[in-house]
């Protein structure tokens, strides 16, 4: 059961910072401020913000959604565990080799760093390692 926990706990976390992102990206006027001494805006205003015309912060906003409701699904509607541990590590590997790619933009195009950036894809690799670790 700790390892549920925990990917709840984290997939909590990771929807906190995704929707602080949207949220921010929202306000008008407004930019967004980096608690390291990089302009997090270079970075989730580049052409890599969006995936085909949709908003990365708005997919990390589903995604996270999405494998909280999944995590909680054994425990809320009493279904087979074992095909949502199976899907879990699918989406959450899906979710890795996307912020493996995101964070290389990061590095080779963008040449600059988003906070909020780095903490969603920690976030995300620890979802994944968790994943494997999921018993209910």
């Amino acid at each position: 059961m700790t390892f549920v926990t925990t990917f709840i706990v984290l997939a909590v976390f990771g929807l906190i910072d995704a929707a602080y992102l949207y949220y921010e990206h929202r306000q008008e006027n407004k930019s967004l401020v980096c608690p390291m001494d990089h302009d997090c805006s270079v970075v989730t205003e580049s052409k890599w913000s969006t995936i085909f015309g949709v908003r990365n912060e708005l997919l990390g906003l589903i995604f996270y959604l999405g494998v909280l409701l999944l995590a909680l699904s054994p425990l809320v509607l009493n279904v087979n565990p074992e095909p949502v541990k199976n899907l879990l590590m699918l989406a959450t590997a899906g979710g890795l080799l996307f912020s493996v790619f995101l964070t290389a933009v990061q590095i080779v195009s963008i040449k600059d760093y988003c906070f909020y950036c780095l903490i969603s894809a920690a976030i995300t690799i620890l979802l994944f390692i968790n994943s494997f670790y999921l018993n209910y």
